[in-house]
C-alpha cells in the first residue's frame, strides 16, 4: 500500500536532510505534516501543566497523600496543621514555652506513624540531653530519678537500649565541630547529604540566632533574611523535605503573658512572609489555671489550604516523659499517649480524668523544672 504521511515521520529508514528535500521528494503535504507535528525546542525552566498531568490526576484521586499533609499525631491539631513535604514551617514563642520540645514530640509522632527520618541541627542542645528527651518520649518514662519524674520510676537500661536503637535509626544530628557557628549554607549542604544517605523527610534548624550570619555591610538584615529563607525554601522544595525553622521573638516590652504573633519574630517580617506555615507555641503561665500544663499550638499562617487553616489546638505537656498529650484523641501514636502513674503521681492534668497542681518550666534546651 501507499506510505502515509505519519508513517514516513515514524519510519526509522526514512531519511531527509532538510525541508527542501522533503518538499522535492515527498511533496508539500508531507512537509506540512512535519511542520504541524514539530515540537518546540525545550527551554530549561519553562514548563507546562500537562507535563505534570499524571501527578495531578493522582493528587485528585488522593493517591498523592503528601499533598494534603501528614497527620501530626494529635487529632485536635490535624484540622489546622498537617506536615507537607517541601514546605517551610516557622516556629516561634517566648522563651521557656517549649518550642524545641514540641518539635521533638512532633517528629517522634511522624517517625512512629510514617517511619520518617530526620536531620536535626539543634544548636542549643547537647547530644546527650537531646538523646534523653527523645528516649523519654519513646519509652514514656523519665530518664532520671529526679523531681521532674514526680515519683514515676525511671526507664530500665533495657528500655533505654531499645529506645536508643529507635532514636539512632530515625534521627541524625547536624553538628558543627569547629568553634565557629555554622552557616545556613553549610547546614543545607549537610542536610542534602542526609537526604541522599538516609532519605530524611524533615530538617530542623533550631534556632535562627545560633547560625553564623555573615551578611555584607551593604545588605540590610531584611534583605539578608529574605535571601536566607529563599535558600531554605529552595532546599525544601527540591529535596522534598519539610523544614522546621525556630526563630525567637524580639524582646517584648510590657509583656503580660499573652501569645506573641509572627510579626514579633526578631530580625525581619520575612520570617512570616516567606513561610508556608507559621506556628506559635504558647504555654499557659497562670499557676491557678485549671490546666497548668496546657500548651497552645497556635497556627497563625497556612499557605496550603488543603493541608490546614488558621486556628489552634491545646495539648497537655507531661513533664515526666516530655510527651505532649491530646486529651481528646482516642487513639494517639505511642509517642504521644498518656501514661498513667503507678503511684498516683501524675504528669498531666485533665488527661483521663486526672488532675495535677504543678506548673511546668521548659527551657530552650528542653530541660524541665518547677516554677
Amino acid at each position: 500500500g501507499e506510505r502515509g504521511e505519519g508513517d514516513a515521520a515514524e519510519d526509522a529508514t526514512y531519511r531527509r536532510k532538510d525541508a527542501n528535500e522533503v518538499l522535492t521528494k515527498d511533496g508539500p503535504e508531507m512537509l506540512q505534516n512535519f511542520i504541524e507535528s514539530a515540537e518546540p525546542l525545550p527551554i530549561r525552566g519553562l514548563l507546562q501543566f500537562h507535563e505534570y498531568y499524571d501527578d495531578i490526576i493522582k493528587y485528585y484521586y488522593l493517591e498523592l497523600k503528601d499533598g494534603q499533609g501528614i497527620k501530626t499525631g494529635w487529632s485536635s491539631l490535624d484540622k489546622y496543621y498537617r506536615v507537607v513535604p517541601g514546605e517551610l514551617t516557622i516556629v516561634t514563642g517566648v522563651p521557656n514555652s517549649g518550642k524545641s520540645e514540641w518539635i521533638d514530640a512532633l517528629l517522634c509522632n511522624l517517625s512512629e506513624q510514617q517511619g520518617w527520618q530526620f536531620a536535626m541541627c539543634s544548636m542549643e542542645k547537647r547530644a546527650t540531653d537531646h538523646a534523653r528527651q527523645l528516649a523519654e518520649k519513646y519509652v514514656g518514662k523519665p530518664f532520671f530519678d529526679l523531681p521532674y519524674s514526680r515519683g514515676t520510676p525511671r526507664m530500665s537500661f533495657e528500655e533505654l537500649d531499645g529506645a536508643l536503637d529507635w532514636v539512632d535509626d530515625r534521627f541524625h544530628l547536624i553538628r558543627y565541630e569547629d568553634d565557629e557557628l555554622p552557616s545556613v549554607d553549610w547546614v543545607l549542604e549537610v542536610a542534602r547529604a542526609a537526604v541522599y544517605r538516609h532519605g530524611i523527610r524533615g530538617l530542623v534548624i533550631d534556632p535562627y540566632n545560633e547560625l553564623d550570619h555573615q551578611r555584607p555591610s551593604s545588605m540590610s538584615e531584611t534583605e539578608y533574611v529574605s535571601k536566607m529563607l529563599t535558600k531554605v525554601k529552595r532546599f525544601a522544595q527540591t529535596a522534598g523535605v519539610h523544614v522546621w525553622f525556630v526563630a525567637h521573638p524580639r524582646q517584648l516590652h510590657q509583656w503580660k503573658g499573652e501569645a506573641p504573633n509572627l510579626y514579633d519574630i526578631s530580625g525581619s517580617a520575612h520570617f512570616i512572609n516567606k513561610a508556608d506555615n507559621g506556628i506559635v507555641v504558647h504555654r499557659v503561665r497562670d499557676p491557678d489555671s485549671d490546666s497548668p500544663d496546657a500548651v497552645e499550638i497556635l497556627v497563625r499562617k497556612v499557605r496550603n489550604k488543603a493541608a490546614g487553616t488558621i486556628g489552634g489546638g491545646e495539648l497537655s505537656y507531661d513533664r515526666r516523659n516530655g510527651r505532649y498529650v491530646d486529651r481528646d484523641d482516642p487513639s494517639p501514636p505511642r509517642t504521644s499517649a498518656y501514661v498513667p502513674s503507678v503511684n498516683g503521681a501524675n504528669g498531666v492534668s485533665g488527661a483521663n480524668g486526672v488532675s495535677g497542681s504543678y506548673f511546668v518550666n521548659i527551657d530552650e534546651g528542653g530541660n524541665v523544672g518547677n516554677l
